[in-house]
C-alpha cells in the first residue's frame, strides 16, 4: 500500500511560531493602507493600491523622503569646504595696495569698497564715465588732504577691505599746536587725553613725547606728506584725464579696453610708487624710520617689520612684503643720491658764479 504524501511544509517561521508571509502582510496593512491581493512579495513590489479618493484634503500628504542621489549631494556639499581665492603674489599684493590708495584702478570703485570683474565689455561711454570719475575722485581728494584729511583703503590681515584716515594740511597743522601746547604746559593741557599726567616725571615725560610729536611727527613729517598727498592727486587726475581719448577711440574694441586698462593701471601704480619714494613720501619715511629702544637704524628697521602691523600710521594701510620693502628701499636710496646729487649741482654753481662776481 502505496504511503501518504507528505505534508507540505509549512514555510519558515519567526517570533513564535509566526509565518514570514503573516508578518510582511501586518507590516503592510499597518504603514501602508488595504493592500490588494495577497501580501505576497511581488504585490509588495508592486506597493499597495490607494484610494486617493479615500484621504482627507484637511490632512497633508506626508513628503517623500529624498532620494539617495540627493542626500549624497547634500552631504557632499558640506562636507566640502568653499573653495578660498586663490593666494595673491607680492607684486599683486603691491598693484592691489596701490590702486586702492586713490581713484583710477580700472575695477575699483572706491566709494563702494568694491572691486568689479571687468571682462572689458564696457560700452565706451561707460568707460568715459569712469575716467571722468576718477578724475574728479583726485581733485576732491587733493581738497581733502588740504584741509582734514581723507579716508584710504587697505587690506588687512584677513583680506578684508577696510577704511582707515590719511591726515591733512590743515589738520596737521592743527595737530601741531595742540601738541606745542601740551608740551609746553608739561600736561595742563590735554586735549588728547582725558586726564593730566600726574608726578614731576609722568608730566616731563608727557611734555618731552608731546614736543617729539610737534617738531617730529607734524612739521618734519605731517606737513610734507600732505603736501606730497595734495601733489599726488593732481598729477592722477590729469594721468586719468588723459585716459579719456584712448578709451573713446579704442574703447568699442576688447583688445582696446584691455590694452588702455594695463597702461593706465600700471601708470596708476608708478605714479603711487615714484611719489611714495619722493622725499617726504609714505614709502620714504617707512625706510628712513628708526627706533632707539630696539637699536634698529634706518633701513633695517623697517627691514625687520612684519607685513601687517597696525600700531604705527606708515605701515597700518600697506601690506609691507618682501617686495615692498626691496622696490621701496633701493627707491627711496636713489632719491636720495639724486636729491645730494642735484642739491650738491646747485650750490657748486652758486658758489662759482658768487666767485665770478667777486
Amino acid at each position: 500500500m502505496p504511503a501518504a504524501p507528505a505534508p507540505e511544509a509549512s514555510p519558515p517561521s519567526i517570533n513564535g511560531g509566526q509565518s514570514f508571509d503573516k508578518i510582511l502582510e501586518t507590516a503592510s496593512s499597518e504603514h501602508s493602507g488595504p493592500v490588494s491581493g495577497p501580501a505576497s512579495p511581488s504585490n509588495l513590489l508592486k506597493g499597495p493600491s490607494v484610494n486617493i479618493s479615500t484621504i482627507p484634503l484637511h490632512e497633508p500628504m506626508t513628503a517623500m523622503p529624498p532620494s539617495r542621489t540627493r542626500v549624497s549631494a547634500a552631504y557632499q556639499n558640506n562636507a566640502t569646504p568653499p573653495a578660498s581665492p586663490p593666494a595673491q603674489s607680492d607684486v599683486q599684493k603691491y598693484k592691489d595696495d596701490q590702486l586702492l590708495r586713490n581713484p583710477g584702478g580700472r575695477n575699483y570703485n572706491l566709494d563702494k569698497k568694491e572691486i568689479s570683474q571687468n571682462t572689458h565689455k564696457e560700452s565706451v561711454w561707460g568707460l568715459a564715465q569712469k575716467d571722468f570719475s576718477d578724475v574728479f575722485g583726485n581733485v576732491k581728494r587733493f581738497f581733502d588732504n588740504m584741509f582734514m584729511g581723507t579716508t584710504v583703503l587697505y587690506r588687512n590681515d584677513k583680506n578684508e577691505i577696510k577704511e582707515g584716515h590719511q591726515r591733512g594740511l590743515l589738520e596737521t597743522a592743527m595737530d601741531f599746536f595742540k601738541d606745542l601746547g601740551s608740551a609746553v604746559s608739561f600736561g595742563a593741557w590735554h586735549p588728547e587725553r582725558a586726564e593730566a599726567p600726574h608726578g614731576f616725571m609722568n608730566r616731563l615725560s608727557y611734555s618731552a613725547s608731546k614736543l617729539k610729536d610737534a617738531l617730529l611727527g607734524d612739521i618734519v613729517e605731517g606737513i610734507p606728506a600732505s603736501l606730497n598727498h595734495m601733489g599726488k592727486n593732481m598729477i592722477l587726475s590729469g594721468w586719468h584725464l588723459a585716459e579719456v581719448l584712448p578709451d573713446t577711440v579704442t574703447g568699442s574694441f576688447e583688445p582696446g579696453q584691455k590694452l588702455t586698462t594695463t597702461i593706465f593701471d600700471n601708470g596708476h601704480v608708478l605714479i603711487e610708487y615714484l611719489t611714495d619714494i619722493a622725499p617726504s613720501g609714505d614709502a620714504w619715511l617707512r625706510v628712513h624710520a628708526s627706533s632707539l629702544k630696539e637699536l634698529k637704524p634706518p633701513v633695517l628697521y623697517n627691514l625687520k617689520m612684519p607685513e601687517y602691523f597696525s600700531r604705527d600710521s606708515r605701515w597700518e594701510h600697506v601690506r609691507n612684503t618682501p617686495f615692498r620693502k626691496t622696490i621701496e628701499t633701493i627707491g627711496s636710496l636713489l632719491a636720495d643720491a639724486l636729491f645730494v646729487g642735484l642739491f650738491g649741482e646747485t650750490g657748486s654753481s652758486s658758489n662759482r658764479r658768487h666767485q665770478i662776481e667777486n
